[in-house]
Order: structure tokens, then C-alpha cells, then sequence
């Protein structure tokens, strides 16, 4: 796309699209629930319609630009641009929940059963999740794979859990906008034909099925069986059941009680 642009922030330069009378759109998740497959499947779709693609966090992160420096600043406001996908986000950029554009476009949220995906944030944070080469996000990963590996699964979920409910409930904002389409980790990534069909459909862009089957051929990739060492370790749902104790569950069932309601997740 010829017509992009270096937009700054956080001394991170930005190529956007600023064509003010197209759509933008927004792709959220919540770590540890598919985001980084699904971003990577939603980059491919907005290229295939002429979407340009703007990995936010992603690329912040790679600068070791800590979540605590981006999340509230309404600075964020100035890459937003019709014409543009912003992605890459496992946090709510609060800052800009006011802005037009967030209020106004086409947005989806990935979301997972928040006890599998504290069992799954144990085991990337320990063994599998990147590290960047500098800044605070890099001695703060070096600290939660230090701490990850001298705890038990069981003393980790139940310190991280509040610190991860505290993720979900940042989206309260989000979800009352228009324009908000919720996908379930549990639906999305073990369907992943369907979901992107479905968020085409949300976006109003088109794809065809030979589109489809490209993607499918480098994402729809699902571990024989678990590799704790591996990014893509496990994939299939309820693997809190298997990993935690009944006293360990019950104490996440009362602090997620409302979370896993709104989301339709048994207990």
C-alpha cells in the first residue's frame, strides 16, 4: 500500500493508512486465549481486502514498551485512522475507549475460559512465551519466567487470578459499544473456517474459499499431543479439569463467578 504513513508513538514508528473516509476496525483479545493465531488469521483477511493491518501491542511490546505505558494514554488516539485494522491488543487501551473511532467501528473480542487460560498463561510464561530484546517488557517477562518456574501450577493460578480477572473486566467499556462482536476461544480456534467466515461477515469484507483454505494450511495447525514446551501446547478446552485441583477450581469459580456467566462458561 503506497499510501501509508510513519506515524509515532512511544518513540515507535507506526505504518498507517489514513483514508479518514473508510471504516477502521479493531481486533481485542485476552492473552493466553488465541489472540496471537487470531491476529495473525485477521492480518491475512484485511490484507486480502485491502485492510491495512497495525499489530499496536505487538509492536510495542517488541520495543519492550510495557503494557502500563500505553494502556491509559489517550496519545494512542493519533494512530487511528479509517482504512486500518488495529490488532495485536491483550489489553484494553483504555485511553482511547472514547475516541470516535473505537466507538464507531467494527470491533471483536476473543475471550477463553479464564481457567484455562491461567493453566496456559503457567506454562507459556515458564517455558514458551518470546522475550523482547530490551526495555521494561523484557526484565518484566525475565521476571514472570522466574517466578513461573519456581511455583506450582496451582500457587501460580491463584496468585495471577486476580491480576487476570482485572484484564477481563477492563473490556466492561468495550463490550456496550456497537459494533462489538464477541467470539468464544472455545468456537473460534477449534473452528477457525467458521470464524473467520463469521468475522468477514462482521467486518463486511468478502473472502472466498480458496482464501480460506490458504490460511487454514499454516493456522489450523493442532498438536498431536501436549508439548509443555511448545507455544501451541494444547489446544483443547477444559484443561483446568485436568490440571488443578477441585479446592484449587472452586476458588477460581468464585473469583471469575461473574466473568464465566457473562461468557457463558459452565462451573
Amino acid at each position: 500500500m503506497s499510501d501509508l504513513v510513519a506515524l509515532r508513538f512511544a518513540d515507535v514508528d507506526f505504518q498507517v493508512r489514513k483514508a479518514d473516509g473508510q471504516p477502521a476496525y479493531f481486533a481485542f483479545g485476552v492473552r493466553k486465549s488465541g489472540s496471537s493465531v487470531m491476529n495473525q488469521m485477521v492480518a491475512a483477511l484485511a490484507r486480502m481486502n485491502q485492510v491495512n493491518y497495525v499489530d499496536v501491542a505487538g509492536q510495542l511490546f517488541a520495543k519492550g514498551v510495557n503494557v502500563s505505558a500505553w494502556q491509559n494514554d489517550a496519545g494512542l488516539g493519533a494512530l487511528l485512522h479509517g482504512g486500518n485494522l488495529y490488532g495485536g491488543f491483550r489489553n484494553a487501551p483504555l485511553g482511547i475507549a472514547g475516541h470516535p473511532l473505537v466507538q464507531e467501528s467494527p470491533k471483536v473480542l476473543l475471550v477463553r475460559d479464564p481457567r484455562d487460560a491461567l493453566v496456559s498463561e503457567y506454562f507459556s510464561n515458564a517455558y514458551s512465551h518470546s522475550i523482547p530484546a530490551e526495555g521494561e517488557a523484557r526484565e518484566l517477562m525475565l521476571r514472570q519466567r522466574t517466578d513461573a518456574l519456581r511455583a506450582s501450577i496451582v500457587e501460580y493460578v491463584k496468585r495471577m487470578a486476580p491480576a487476570l480477572r482485572n484484564t477481563l473486566r477492563e473490556y466492561d467499556a468495550f463490550l456496550k459499544m456497537p459494533g462489538m462482536r464477541i467470539y468464544r476461544y472455545e468456537e473460534a480456534i477449534l473452528n477457525k473456517r467458521w470464524f473467520m467466515e463469521d468475522l468477514c461477515a462482521h467486518f463486511g469484507w468478502r473472502v472466498s474459499d480458496g482464501q480460506l483454505s490458504q490460511i487454514l494450511g499454516w493456522a489450523d495447525v493442532l498438536p498431536d499431543k501436549e508439548n509443555p514446551t511448545q507455544f501451541v501446547r494444547k489446544v483443547t478446552p477444559g484443561d483446568h479439569v485436568e490440571k488443578l485441583d477441585s479446592g484449587t477450581i472452586e476458588t477460581l469459580n468464585g473469583l471469575f463467578a461473574e466473568e464465566l456467566t457473562r461468557f457463558g462458561y459452565d462451573r
